[in-house]
């Protein structure tokens, strides 16, 4: 089943909040964990997660002009 872009989304905001400047190093430790379980859907969604915290913490540029 997957999860929701939403969702990750949702996950990935509360991940940030909780773990601050570690939380991608923390997000690929539970990548790592899963793949360890042998669990290929979870490690996609840790990966997932990463990179919407990737965009989260991009600088929103000013499109005005």
């Amino acid at each position: 089943m997957s999860v929701s872009d939403l969702d990750i989304h949702r996950a990935a905001h509360l991940w940030i909040q909780q773990h601050n400047d570690q939380g991608i190093a923390k997000a690929r430790e539970m990548v790592e964990q899963m793949r360890r379980k042998r669990d290929a859907e979870g490690a996609d969604t840790w990966l997932r997660i990463i990179v919407a915290i990737g965009t989260l913490r991009t600088a929103p540029t000013d499109a005005r002009h």
